[in-house]
């Protein structure tokens, strides 16, 4: 091997390890970008999950609130039915 052919295969490595490096940062910088986006939307889908929760909530507690009053009423039509005569 003469020199210059070792001099262009030592340039050939060290440009692809800059190559290298840089897609590296690159790809750093992305993973750093997309980790701030994920932490984003997994704020938001707890949020909206604990707001599902509070809406469920409210509908079960509306659902029974609701049958109390239904047995309520049945209760009061009962006692305002006249009885009939023997």
């Amino acid at each position: 091997m003469t020199t210059p052919d070792f001099l262009d295969k030592l340039t050939g490595f060290v440009q692809n390890a800059i190559a290298s490096v840089q897609e590296n940062v690159q790809l750093q910088s992305e993973n750093t970008q997309l980790k701030a986006a994920n932490t984003e939307l997994t704020s938001k889908l707890e949020a909206i999950s604990s707001s599902l929760s509070q809406d469920e909530q409210e509908k079960a507690d509306t659902a029974t609130k609701l049958a109390s009053i239904e047995q309520l009423l049945t209760e009061f039509e009962s006692a305002s039915t006249p009885v009939a005569a023997a």
